[in-house]
């Protein structure tokens, strides 16, 4: 994801403008801020889809790699673990 792409909306312009704001997140992810600090954002829904696709194809790839063990944790739990490894840390 590159910033030059982004679009960002206050939370009052966006509630002014929400109709816009929708069409706009087909072609881009509009951040929605609040004094400033992202605090949401509003995705294509084909994204959203993908994304969430995504996610669930990883965690199978997590739990055949972590074993038997790892099949009772929450998916909250395993981000948990990976932060902890990670040193709270996101590479991006």
């Amino acid at each position: 994801m590159r910033l030059h792409e982004l679009k960002f909306y206050s939370i009052a312009d966006a509630k002014a403008h929400f109709s816009q704001v929708v069409d706009e997140s087909h072609s881009a992810d509009v951040i929605i801020t609040k004094n400033g600090v992202p605090v949401a954002v509003v995705i294509d829904y084909e994204k959203y889809v993908a994304v969430n696709k995504f996610i669930e194809q990883t965690r199978d790839l997590y739990l055949m790699d972590a074993g038997e063990e790892a099949v009772s944790l929450k998916f909250e739990d395993i981000l948990v673990q990976l932060d902890k490894n990670s040193g709270g840390e996101l590479d991006g």
